[in-house]
């Protein structure tokens, strides 16, 4: 049987909740970007709480509307949710603002975590810790990068956890934890080796760690380039004991989550990139409409017209990219191929740093202002560009699945 034809256009319900996004960020999320942008940055280590208060403030409205987990379909706890194709257009579109997707409950890391909780977790963890993540009353954080191991060299990864009785003994050390210092932090996911004799792909669990567990500690705190939505930690696992009922799903398959979730999770980010490149094209543009070189407006300059032509086209096919790499998903049970999840992380970074760096050199000083988005677009992209495989890395698996056709 021939593949399904890939269809482009929105059904109504979709359209709807397209139409009424866009309407909410126009309305009533622009209107405050710059008092929150200057709130967050006056905490950046702390963050102020009027700004957790405005922040608190749209959450509510936006769940009223019914923009509210929009990013997990096919589930009965959230009857909003969408497909992945479907979602696509929507998460583009929270990425003009460095910190909409927390309003509607779409952030990372929640939202891959949530979803790693609704497809493995027991009705009874989903009761207990999905459900508050699900309502934003609580936040959780993902604990996989170890110092001195690579996620992609999975054998090199050293936390590890054993049975005692009716718990987990855990311990290791973890680094760049997102999600941890959040005062709504309650739960960590944190992969680990649960057996080491089995072969390497069964090796691996997630457990769910609440935050407060004797042996807990957190350690150096990682401000990313000055932002309150940049904060992520280091942790230390010292004996922490874990009720044998909080392993995600069956033992053994942490590294088979860890793809899910890095799959999920690159398809989001790239998404996201691609709606603040959007953004920052468009401040670029209206920038070079005003700024002169000698007697010329910039905007008829070729280096800046390159660029505008640059950014244009690596969007709009990036952009197709991505939609297409969604609707394979959705075909295929969440999953897509590591070329193309490679090839999707490979363009869309890449293509929104330069899009923010060349509008912050046409803005001048003027780019640091709280007034426009780009120093917080610039800094959210900088940690996503840490936390995402390096571009060697990228190529190289793009090259190996080329070579095994």
């Amino acid at each position: 049987m021939p593949p399904r034809p890939m269809n482009a256009a929105p059904s109504p319900r979709v359209s709807t909740l397209q139409t009424r996004l866009h309407r909410f960020l126009h309305t009533v999320v622009l209107p405050q970007e710059s008092a929150i942008n200057t709130a967050l940055r006056l905490g950046s280590s702390n963050p102020e709480p009027s700004a957790g208060a405005q922040l608190a403030l749209i959450r509510q409205k936006a769940q009223l509307a019914g923009l509210w987990n929009l990013f997990l379909p096919t589930s009965p706890r959230a009857s909003q949710g969408l497909s992945h194709w479907e979602f696509a257009p929507m998460i583009e579109a929270m990425g003009h603002i460095a910190w909409a997707t927390e309003l509607f409950n779409c952030a990372q890391p929640d939202a891959g975590n949530m979803q790693l909780l609704d497809s493995y977790a027991s009705e009874a963890l989903k009761d207990a810790w999905l459900e508050p993540l699900l309502r934003a009353e609580t936040r959780s954080a993902w604990a996989a990068a170890e110092p001195d191991a690579a996620l992609h060299q999975p054998d090199t990864l050293q936390t590890h956890a054993t049975r005692e009785g009716a718990h987990w003994l855990l311990n290791g050390h973890k680094t760049w934890v997102q999600g941890l210092l959040d005062p709504r932090a309650a739960c960590l996911l944190v992969l680990c080796r649960t057996d080491a004799e089995a072969a390497l792909h069964r090796q691996f669990s997630v457990l769910l760690v609440p935050i407060g567990t004797d042996g807990v500690h957190i350690g150096r705190q990682l401000h990313g380039w000055g932002t309150a939505q940049s904060v992520l930690a280091e942790v230390r696992f010292d004996g922490v004991r874990v009720p044998e009922s909080h392993v995600i799903g069956q033992p053994g398959q942490g590294l088979e989550m860890l793809q899910a979730r890095q799959r999920i999770v690159g398809l989001h980010e790239a998404l996201w990139s691609l709606g603040a490149a959007e953004r920052a094209l468009g401040l670029l543009i209206a920038r070079l409409q005003t700024r002169r070189i000698g007697e010329q407006l910039a905007v008829h300059h070729p280096v800046w017209q390159q660029r505008i032509a640059r950014t244009r086209t690596g969007l709009d096919t990036t952009r197709m990219l991505a939609r297409r790499s969604a609707w394979q998903m959705d075909q295929n049970d969440s999953h897509l191929p590591l070329q193309e999840l490679a090839m999707l992380q490979s363009l869309a970074l890449p293509l929104a740093l330069d899009a923010v760096q060349w509008s912050i050199v046409a803005h001048e000083a003027d780019a640091l202002d709280d007034s426009l988005p780009l120093a917080g677009l610039a800094a959210q992209l900088r940690l996503m560009q840490q936390l995402t495989p390096p571009i060697e890395t990228l190529h190289a698996q793009i090259a190996q699945g080329e070579l095994l056709r």
